[in-house]
């Protein structure tokens, strides 16, 4: 009786878990990365019905400055939102999930930049 009991303990967690998975993989992507002198930054964008994840890195390259990467969330042209990120001489992960407007974001544009430069890496328009 224990091992029956175990058994359907140990179905119910690999159902529910690849559940969960095959919920999360159903979601489109959209890479981006680009490294420019001092830096590189690169990750997945993850679309969400209205929110967008956002997870990756910042790597500055050790000298002077520091890399920062920009992410402008825009629905139809209009800005809604902008976050940063940025590393001193390291190597840095980060990852959020951006909440959106009513019909969502319809793109995000990312800008890398070191010191005073900064450079449109991506324009990624929203996976359907």
């Amino acid at each position: 009786m224990k091992r029956i009991a175990v058994s359907l303990a140990v179905s119910a967690v690999a159902v529910l878990g690849g559940a969960g998975v095959a919920s999360a993989a159903g979601y489109p992507t959209s890479d981006f990365g680009d490294h420019i002198s001092g830096g590189a930054a690169g990750g997945t964008l993850t679309w969400y019905n209205r929110s967008v994840g956002v997870s990756g890195y910042v790597r500055d390259d050790a000298g002077s400055g520091s890399t920062t990467v920009t992410f402008e969330f825009r629905q139809a042209g209009t800005l809604l939102d902008v976050q940063t990120r940025s590393a001193l001489n390291d190597y840095r992960k980060f990852g959020w999930t951006e909440p959106g407007p009513s019909g969502g974001f319809s793109k995000v544009d990312i800008y890398l930049g070191h010191g005073n430069s900064r450079i449109l890496i991506a324009s990624v328009p929203r996976k359907v």
